[in-house]
């Protein structure tokens, strides 16, 4: 199966880019456009710090750094746009004006992090001038674990280098990054498995190869390694397959290399030159993908049972509605008939709950809008035609909540606007419902103000007998761990304000 995948983080200013290659040939776009695109795996193969330049009258500019997944950047500030110096950099005009590879440890760069082994690769336009210098960035952690790997991959490093900054990596937007859990493998032209590094042995151990697969061919191996190579190989471009063997789904990049050999002796070379045709060898990218992949089927798999949880659940509730408003026609009380609007639209706002619970595949949802919802709901179903009452959202922060929270602010709120509507209005026929939802940080702010007839005289939340405000208490002191005040404004109405942390006392979260 083959993909296009998203490279590894690059960073680069459009502008400044366009702006420096604007001078240059065609062809010299060209060819640095692939070398920046070949930065990112570049970067993750080598664990480095991975940066272009450009050469200017007296300066020359960063114009792209590519920062390795596998290790912490030696350059926490930003570079892309700095313009040097011969003075600042005095190595890399040394590199560019011989036209050569410079390589030397430092012991002190500027916004440099430590000891760091620096490489100049200069880049040569196809009229042999150079237009560009590669700088590439090693810790003196990674130095010394390259130089325990096995000499053929340090001489493939550094071929794999050469024919970045020639342009030659053809492909590398379709490989996806080279982790710290990516294995690598070295495979010589003639199709021999030349170094493994750990993480890679593991993976084919895995596979069932126990033995070491050192100078055993890609044909003695049935991994799907030898189509994959040769592929790239033929093609001439890097190649990306995730595919299964042997009941493991691997990701692998191949990275062809094109050139003549350093690593094969003197009698490799003359017994088996003719069968090389030009071929360095490649460098072979493996992950072991099986953990994820069988994790995201299972997340899938709970996360479609879940919504269809919820929407049956939805469907139940609406169907209550429904014998609930059958049953309210044929009340015989107009407080029979109250009483049974009150759990219908109880009813319809946990259904707007189970909704917002169907879609989201997170443990929080939008409190706002949620709320928004219900007030909308609240508006259609207990405002009559008749009636002037406006409800609307005078301020609404956007408010992300576990979802035990929201479906008790939620159930809170809708008693609230029922309270406003039946009892602060009455007879009424006109007002307005204002709705504040505030982030205080630490804690939610609600506030509901109606501009009805106010509070009544001596009353109190604990002693009243409403069904309503028993639903408020409860869930704004053993859900929410809140507190809500009830006051009569000076011009008349209530004023309703809850207020509750985002997390149970003691930092945990509900």
């Amino acid at each position: 199966m083959m993909t296009s995948v998203e490279i590894s983080y690059l960073d680069f200013d459009a502008a400044i880019w366009e702006k420096l290659l604007a001078p240059l040939a065609e062809e010299e776009r060209a060819l640095l456009q692939r070398v920046k695109e070949a930065l990112p795996i570049a970067a993750d193969v080598s664990r480095s710090d991975v940066f272009l330049f450009l050469p200017g009258d007296d300066t020359f500019c960063v114009v792209a750094h590519a920062r390795s997944h596998a290790m912490a950047t030696l350059f926490p500030n930003r570079q892309v746009g700095r313009r040097l110096s011969r003075e600042d950099r005095p190595w890399i005009w040394q590199a560019m004006a011989r036209g050569d590879y410079m390589r030397r440890v430092l012991k002190d760069i500027p916004d440099a992090v430590g000891q760091v082994q620096q490489q100049i690769w200069p880049v040569f336009s196809p009229s042999d001038q150079v237009i560009a210098a590669i700088g590439i960035y090693t810790n003196a952690v990674e130095l010394e674990r390259h130089k325990r790997r096995s000499r053929s991959f340090q001489l493939a490093l550094k071929h794999f280098f050469k024919v970045l900054a020639q342009g030659e990596l053809v492909g590398c937007r379709d490989l996806p990054p080279f982790t710290d859990r990516s294995g690598i493998v070295f495979i010589d032209g003639l199709g021999r498995y030349r170094y493994l590094s750990g993480i890679a042995a593991n993976i084919y151990r895995k596979l069932g190869y126990l033995d070491d697969l050192r100078l055993r061919t890609l044909e003695e191996v049935a991994s799907g390694d030898q189509d994959l190579v040769h592929l790239a190989w033929k093609e001439r471009r890097c190649v990306f397959e995730e595919s299964t063997v042997r009941n493991r789904i691997l990701q692998r990049s191949v990275i062809p290399l094109f050139g003549q050999p350093d690593h094969l002796s003197f009698w490799e070379r003359r017994r088996w030159g003719n069968r090389l045709r030009g071929r360095y060898g490649a460098l072979l990218l493996v992950n072991d993908v099986t953990e994820v992949r069988e994790t995201e089927t299972e997340i899938k798999i709970k996360t479609a049972m879940i919504k269809e949880v919820h929407h049956r659940l939805k469907n139940n509730l609406q169907l209550l509605v429904s014998i609930l408003r059958m049953q309210a026609r044929r009340a015989q009380t107009n407080e029979a008939r109250e009483l049974l609007g009150e759990a219908m639209n109880r009813l319809k706002s946990m259904a707007v709950i189970q909704e917002s619970l169907s879609y989201g595949e997170s443990d929080v949802l939008n409190l706002t809008d949620v709320l928004t919802q219900i007030a909308a709901q609240t508006q259609m179903s207990m405002v009559g035609p008749h009636r002037q009452i406006r409800i609307r959202f005078s301020h609404a922060d956007d408010v992300l909540l576990p979802t035990n929270k929201v479906t008790a602010c939620a159930l809170v709120f809708n008693e609230l606007l029922l309270n406003a509507v039946k009892h602060g209005f009455e007879e009424q026929a006109s007002g307005e419902i204002r709705i504040q939802l505030h982030d205080r940080g630490d804690e939610i702010e609600l506030i509901t103000e109606d501009t009805g007839r106010g509070l009544p005289e001596n009353f109190s939340p604990e002693k009243s007998a409403s069904i309503g405000l028993d639903i408020i208490r409860t869930l704004v002191q053993d859900d929410l761990k809140g507190d809500i005040q009830f006051t009569t404004l000076p011009q008349g109405g209530v004023r309703a304000r809850l207020l509750f942390p985002k997390q149970a006392p003691g930092g945990h979260k509900q």
